[in-house]
């Protein structure tokens, strides 16, 4: 099974031992763009994100820039990075308005026309209506 990981999806696992854990499993194949580590690096170390404490407390979990480098590191060494090319970007674009695609939906879009060009089975996203019509044969998948 090959799972793509939108930027939401990483950042479940990066806060979530349960969805990190899904990386480990040895006959999966994990892709992802570059473009994704800077969507990570930007929200973990501005907005951050809400989490619970082993309480059940409500708390905001956000990185120091060193913590979300080195996060991004590990994580790397477990996917495999895809990319559109200029080419497909413009192609791609060129198709966006009969797709209902505009504004910043085309981020996604660009995400899912990666997923699609890894042949990914599956894209994991908490933004799943964000991707749907966009992912050719993939499911759609929350982490």
């Amino acid at each position: 099974m090959k799972f793509f990981w939108v930027t939401s999806a990483v950042i479940n696992a990066a806060v979530s031992r349960t969805v990190e854990s899904r990386l480990e499993a040895k006959a999966d194949e994990h892709v992802a763009r570059l473009h994704m580590f800077y969507e990570f690096f930007s929200t973990m170390t501005g907005r951050g994100v809400m989490g619970k404490d082993a309480s059940g407390q409500t708390l905001k979990i956000l990185f120091d820039g060193n913590d979300a480098a080195e996060w991004l590191k590990e994580f790397s060494g477990k996917v495999t990075l895809v990319e559109i090319d200029s080419k497909e970007s413009l192609d791609a674009l060129a198709k966006a308005q009969s797709l209902s695609v505009q504004g910043a939906h085309v981020y996604d879009y660009a995400h899912a026309l990666a997923a699609v060009k890894a042949k990914a089975d599956t894209v994991l996203t908490r933004n799943e209506k964000h991707f749907k019509g966009l992912t050719g044969q993939a499911r759609i998948e929350w982490p």
